[in-house]
């Protein structure tokens, strides 16, 4: 450990120390929280695009086709349930 040469001291201010004390856990916390609410989003944009979302195929206007294309008819309309938001 180095000491300081004699006649010269070290001034440690409390207040300055208090501060740099807050700065750095102030912004720790800051970074720490932005990137837990940006994990969680991008965890939730994630799964929402694996969710299967139900979508009705308007270019289909008859039972058969509908069936022939491996879609379900149901009121009159056909209905894709394997239909991916990202497509």
């Amino acid at each position: 450990m180095r000491f300081p040469p004699s006649g010269k001291q070290i001034n440690f201010s409390v207040v300055s120390t208090v501060k740099c004390v807050s700065f750095t856990f102030f912004f720790g916390t800051l970074i720490f929280c932005g990137f837990y609410t940006g994990s969680l989003m991008i965890s939730y944009v994630t799964s929402s695009l694996n969710t299967i979302h139900p979508t009705s195929i308007p270019g289909i206007k008859d039972q058969e086709e509908c069936q022939s294309t491996g879609r379900v008819w149901q009121d009159d309309k056909c209905w894709d349930y394997d239909h991916n938001p990202s497509f």
